[in-house]
């Protein structure tokens, strides 16, 4: 059961994993790029808080540490650290004995992290005028500076292709935000999950990896993409071109997602009978997610939720 007193222990805890947050959270900024992937956690120790404890004294270690960002740092960061990461505790902790299934925690977590990440940008587009999702087109120039130097019938042809990148990035706002918030609700849920194994409070755990299944209404929302350029008309076309790209691409993810999920199944029924060492099955999904490879894992994970082949083949195991 959950702490509802105070308690000197109490304090203790909310003050070191507040302060283990908003430090991770600021190595984002000043150790980059190794401190992105620290920044990516810093939800964490405050969810701990918060099932070790309880909401009260997350929500007062949240606090906190936006305060002490603004003093020290200014009302940028503060917003930054509340809005952008700090409001996904809310997101790990308010399902705590309320949802069974780590699947539906997880959702709660990624539709909790939506919208913290909009309010965000509502937020740094209101007080600095920028967004913070938003990608600059010169990058993808300086990432193939080499190549484009070069000349030659290549380099026109990556010349139109980055242009058409280009065009298209100002439109990929919304697939940014929910591709990244599905990215960090995933890997700060299974790491609560892990932490918090030996602790009364539990995070309900996920379903393996090669279980992962998503419904096969997203064809629905494939066909609608495809369909939706041969009605639009009018003078709001660029809404309407928004929204297809960015549902090809939100389907496409949880495509590639149930494509590795079904190679992944495959690789772990493979080593049962064989020496497949995990470190291996690892390294290999790592090559398939190349972009070479990763248009037919989508393709894979499409056929799988037509055809559902894990399910086929075990009927005939």
């Amino acid at each position: 059961m959950q702490k509802k007193f105070f308690s000197i222990p109490s304090l203790v805890r909310c003050l070191i994993l507040s302060s283990a947050s908003m430090l991770l959270f600021c190595l984002g900024f000043f150790m980059p790029p190794l401190g992105m992937a620290a920044m990516v956690f810093s939800p964490t120790p405050m969810a701990l808080l918060g099932a070790r404890e309880n909401n009260a004294w997350m929500s007062l270690g949240l606090l906190g540490a936006a305060l002490t960002l603004w003093i020290v740092l200014g009302l940028w960061f503060a917003l930054s650290f509340l809005l952008g990461y700090g409001l996904l505790c809310f997101g790990l902790t308010l399902t705590l004995g309320k949802l069974e299934k780590g699947s539906e925690s997880l959702l709660f977590c990624i539709v909790m992290s939506i919208i913290s990440k909009v309010l965000f940008v509502a937020g740094s587009v209101a007080l600095g005028g920028s967004n913070p999702f938003e990608i600059d087109p010169g990058i993808l120039n300086n990432l193939y500076a080499g190549v484009l130097g070069k000349g030659g019938e290549e380099t026109a042809r990556l010349q139109e292709s980055l242009a058409q990148a280009a065009a298209l990035v100002p439109y990929m706002f919304p697939f940014f935000i929910i591709v990244y918030s599905m990215f960090d609700s995933f890997i700060n849920y299974r790491l609560c999950e892990t932490l918090q194994r030996k602790h009364d409070v539990k995070f309900p755990p996920l379903p393996p990896f090669g279980e992962w299944r998503f419904p096969a209404s997203l064809l629905y929302g494939l066909l609608f993409a495809f369909v939706l350029p041969f009605f639009v008309k009018g003078s709001d076309w660029h809404l309407w071109i928004m929204l297809e790209y960015n549902l090809k691409f939100i389907v496409n993810v949880f495509f590639f997602l149930q494509g590795l999920a079904l190679v992944w199944w495959w690789f772990a029924k493979y080593a049962a009978n064989h020496s497949f060492p995990l470190l291996l099955r690892v390294m290999l999904i790592g090559f398939l997610s190349m972009p070479i490879l990763n248009t037919w894992i989508a393709a894979l994970g499409l056929g799988d939720i037509c055809l559902d082949f894990r399910t086929k083949k075990m009927k005939r195991a």
